[in-house]
């Protein structure tokens, strides 16, 4: 597969989407239970998760999927 410039768009969205769940728990505008930080990482992460698969980036896929796998966990604990 050869990645697109939708392809690296979404790779850029995912990237600045973890970025910024970590300055907002960093910088205290939400906590790592709120939902806000969580749908930040699971959406980054899945973005992200994407965009390797797309290169087939195996070790970095493997990441996002536990990435994103967290994300839903802490996510369902919070309903």
């Amino acid at each position: 597969m050869h990645a697109t410039r939708l392809d690296n768009f979404i790779g850029w969205v995912g990237a600045l989407l973890v970025v910024s769940a970590y300055i907002v728990l960093t910088w205290d505008i939400a906590d790592s239970k709120s939902l806000l930080y969580n749908l930040m990482n699971l959406i980054g992460g899945a973005a992200l998760g994407y965009r390797v698969w797309v290169d087939r980036n195996y070790s970095n896929l493997f990441l996002e999927v536990i990435f994103v796998g967290v994300a839903i966990y802490a996510l369902m604990r919070l309903f």
